[in-house]
Parts: structure tokens; C-alpha cells; sequence
């Protein structure tokens, strides 16, 4: 009886002792995961920008699907709380921002000028699992070229 009862405590100890060091390596992994994500939307949008022609008016414009995975909270893995990407003003440029767990905030700078489907800030917040995305150039207001990003492959 002793026996089990100081494997018990034994296992408790070890386990609370662990946790801190498993709950950074989730916190890694999915940093890395989702920068991955991050590197895949600023890639894809640059390339539609740089490679294809800007449509006529009124024309729906050249578009590449972007399928990625974004961790799902697990032991191995912790939650996305935010993921935006932001144009920045006028400019050619996106800002793209993306939180996971306790880890710091981190940005990447896109050099295309990325929105959401209805021309403003792109902000997934918190999600999960398999997603799907169109990413579709086309013009903005000022007759600039302008990619949007439309979710679900709509």
C-alpha cells in the first residue's frame, strides 16, 4: 500500500515538474507552425502580385488556393489567439501579425497589398485546424492592384 501510494506522489511531482517544459514546447511548435502559415500567405501573395497581370475592371483576376494547417490546442500544441494582416494605407505593403499562447506577437512584413474579400483588415483571430483560402488579385480604388483574400474557397 505504501508502495503505490509513493509511486503516485512520485508521478505527481514528476508530472508538475514537466508541465512548465511541455506547455513551452507546445508554445514553440506552434509559433513555428504558424509562421510557417505566415511565410505560405506572404509567398503566395507576393507571387500573384509579381507574376500575374492585373485584370480589367469588372473581370475577376488570377487567383492561387491556399490550403494550410493551424494548430490545434493539444499537449503538443497551443491556440492561435491572433493571426490579421493589415495593408498599410495605400502603400504595397501588408503587415501581418499572428499571437500564439503565452508566446510574444510577431510580425512579418508582406510586400503586396493583402485585404480581406471587402477591402479591410484581414483578421482570423482565433482559429484552427484545416483552412482554406483564396487569395485573388484584382484592383483597388485607385486602379492599384490589390489582392483579397477570401475564405473557404469563396
Amino acid at each position: 500500500m505504501i508502495r503505490v501510494v509513493l509511486a503516485v506522489i512520485l508521478t505527481v511531482v514528476l508530472v508538475g515538474i514537466a508541465m512548465p517544459a511541455i506547455d513551452h514546447a507546445a508554445g514553440v511548435n506552434s509559433d513555428r507552425r504558424v509562421g510557417s502559415v505566415a511565410e505560405q500567405f506572404e509567398r503566395t501573395a507576393v507571387e500573384l502580385t509579381e507574376s500575374e497581370d492585373l485584370p480589367p475592371r469588372g473581370v475577376r483576376g488570377p487567383q492561387r488556393v491556399l490550403d494550410v494547417t493551424f494548430p490545434t490546442p493539444s499537449l503538443t500544441a497551443t491556440a492561435v489567439l491572433k493571426f490579421r494582416i493589415e495593408r498599410q494605407g495605400s502603400t504595397n505593403h501588408s503587415v501581418l501579425t499572428y499571437r500564439v499562447g503565452g508566446r510574444p506577437e510577431r510580425t512579418r512584413q508582406i510586400d503586396a497589398p493583402v485585404v480581406n474579400a471587402d477591402d479591410g483588415t484581414l483578421k482570423l483571430g482565433r482559429v484552427t485546424g484545416d483552412r482554406s483560402y483564396v487569395l485573388r488579385l484584382g484592383r483597388g480604388p485607385a486602379d492599384d492592384p490589390i489582392v483579397r483574400v477570401h475564405r473557404g474557397g469563396g
